[in-house]
């Protein structure tokens, strides 16, 4: 009987711990933001970490971000980076590659460029890599391969999707989590805007929490603004450039947060310009496969909206040059918008009625029916001669990313463009917000390497997610702080020297740097080759390479500038001594 009464002795002793743990309250944790980056740090945090999540969202619910709105209609290009992230969610990663053009560059998909003179015979499209349209296999993370570039994997491919398609499949993704009941729960609240963050003893005494207060953003009157309060262990700024959470920090009053957090003046944001920064951008919208006139009699040319085109104007001058650039999307019966891209002291900037921005297109692209009743609305005219567009930011990031309390169980941390933004040339905006997450939750399960770009950390990090506890916070968020700021900063500098000019800016200033900057590029790619690889490429190659943190990508192209100093020092003091002899170096000191 010994045996059973001791089997029996252990199940209710393991019975009454699993009701034990069934019973104690969940971490609270608050996400100001639900923009891509809010959503997936919402998603990590509660299947991950066991937190119960309250996403805070500015907007108003009849404003969701799950729809098409012209003033949002960007596409992203989710590329190795950003797929660490939707990977570590099977589903959703799968609902992304379904809804999105799969390309490498522009492997598996068409460019035309359309010439701006309507006499002019449109050239034959091409793609560079061709797609494996009748592939039906799956590579080895499950991915299905159909349309896939050959040879390609979709872990080494972007995937081309609508901003708004975006956000609806991680929603959809957080609607599945709450039904499986595994994890914490997600909890979306709208048309709250952050007013305030700050700790606060707890009513009993014995701990901390984070305070969020609120105010209802619907509010139209001062008077009736109405405040919410929101208490967790945890809070994430996802709020943006602007960020309020960021503000907050910065202006946190001496000893609001521990001793140890870095100082609140670097949560102010290091600026830089680059020639991409304050460019101005708002979207036209074409109807969906509309028609290209070809010359010579030829049939026009029936659009798809995989292809990528870009169309140019007769108007090349500094303050005229026009070009309409459409990126590929999946829903070929969706309409397709263009972005114009200027400099602020564009003439289309001056135009407000839609009448005269329709005969200002009319005269810069002849080839296109532009007249009342043209390819376009008059309603679409008027919409888009009205919208005041918005501009790319500058290159800015800020030092600080994360503070916490003296008992080091709550704390604040900060992702995405609330810690660092850019112009979008350098294609890794949403990527590298997703990566802050994925960093995030690495420093959250107590790896030492947050930055690892091995796709085998995810692994770790199942294993190691129950290890997350309050009493680890502080240090957690110290490993976060420490090991990705210097990351940020390397993004930031890549932003800036990357390929600022790709909008072809213009000015003549930017012409002529233009050339500057490309010779840069092709001197550094010949050397490249002739070195067998020794000399490294141009930072915007690298950064292609989805293994090669933006450290290391900054790192090798540094060493490629030293390299190129030196040879030029070197030639330079030859050509000296060769023209002026020893005597100078002598008389130097």
């Amino acid at each position: 009987m010994k045996p059973l009464s001791s089997l029996l002795l252990l199940i209710i002793v393991g019975s009454t711990n699993v009701i034990n743990a069934l019973q104690q309250p969940r971490q609270q944790a608050i996400v100001v933001g639900s923009g891509p980056v809010g959503v997936a740090t919402s998603l990590i945090l509660a299947t991950n970490h066991n937190y119960d999540v309250t996403l805070l969202e500015s907007s108003p619910a009849s404003s969701t971000q799950t729809k098409y709105d012209p003033t949002k209609a960007f596409l992203y290009n989710v590329n190795g980076r950003g797929q660490r992230l939707t990977k570590m969610f099977p589903e959703m990663h799968q609902r992304m590659v379904e809804r999105s053009v799969i390309s490498k560059g522009f492997g598996g998909t068409k460019l035309t460029i359309v010439p701006a003179d309507p006499g002019e015979s449109i050239p034959e499209q091409k793609a560079n890599v061709p797609a494996a349209a009748d592939k039906e296999d799956n590579d080895d993370d499950g991915n299905d391969n159909k349309s896939m570039p050959s040879g390609e994997k979709a872990g080494n491919v972007g995937f081309w999707i609508p901003r708004h398609e975006m956000v609806k499949l991680m929603v959809e993704e957080i609607t599945e989590h709450n039904k499986r009941g595994l994890g914490g729960t997600i909890t979306l609240c709208t048309g709250q805007e952050c007013v305030s963050v700050v700790p606060c003893t707890t009513k009993d005494g014995e701990g901390v929490t984070v305070v969020v207060t609120t105010k209802d953003a619907s509010s139209s009157s001062s008077l009736e603004i109405s405040t919410n309060e929101y208490n967790a262990n945890l809070v994430i700024g996802a709020d943006g450039m602007n960020s309020k959470v960021r503000q907050c920090l910065h202006n946190a009053p001496p000893g609001t947060w521990s001793s140890n957090c870095v100082k609140s003046t670097k949560f102010q944001p290091k600026t830089y310009t680059s020639p991409a920064s304050f460019l101005r951008i708002k979207v036209l919208q074409l109807p969906p496969q509309f028609e290209i006139p070809d010359a010579d009699g030829k049939p026009p040319l029936k659009t798809f909206s995989q292809d990528i085109y870009a169309i140019r104007s007769v108007n090349t001058g500094p303050r005229t040059y026009l070009s309409l650039g459409l990126l590929p999307m999946k829903d070929n019966e969706a309409v397709r918008p263009t972005n114009i891209i200027t400099r602020p002291d564009h003439g289309i900037w001056k135009i407000t009625n839609g009448k005269s921005m329709r005969e200002y297109f009319q005269q810069a692209f002849p080839r296109f029916n532009f007249q009342e009743g043209g390819l376009i609305s008059n309603q679409e005219w008027d919409r888009f001669a009205k919208a005041e567009g918005t501009r790319f930011p500058p290159c800015q990031y800020s030092p600080g990313l994360a503070v916490w309390d003296e008992s080091g169980r709550s704390g604040v941390v900060l992702v995405g463009d609330s810690i660092h933004a850019f112009s979008p040339d350098i294609g890794q905006g949403v990527n590298a917000g997703l990566m802050d997450v994925v960093c995030l939750d690495r420093a959250l399960a107590g790896l030492n390497d947050v930055e690892s770009g091995n796709d085998n950390d995810t692994t770790a990090t199942d294993k190691t997610k129950k290890q997350t506890t309050s009493a680890t916070l502080e240090a957690n968020l110290q490993r976060y702080q420490k090991q990705h700021a210097p990351e940020i900063a390397a993004l930031i500098r890549l932003a800036r020297f990357g390929a600022p000019y790709q909008y072809k800016q213009p000015h003549r200033a930017d012409r002529a740097l233009r050339l500057v900057w490309t010779a840069n590029v092709a001197m550094r790619l010949l050397l490249n080759k002739v070195s067998f690889g020794v000399i490294q490429p141009p930072c915007i190659i690298l950064s292609q390479n989805e293994e090669l943190t933006f450290r290391e990508v900054m790192k090798r192209a540094d060493r490629t500038t030293a390299l190129l100093k030196t040879i030029v020092l070197a030639g330079l003091t030859l050509w000296a001594k060769r023209r002026f002899g020893l005597a100078l170096f002598r008389a130097l000191p």
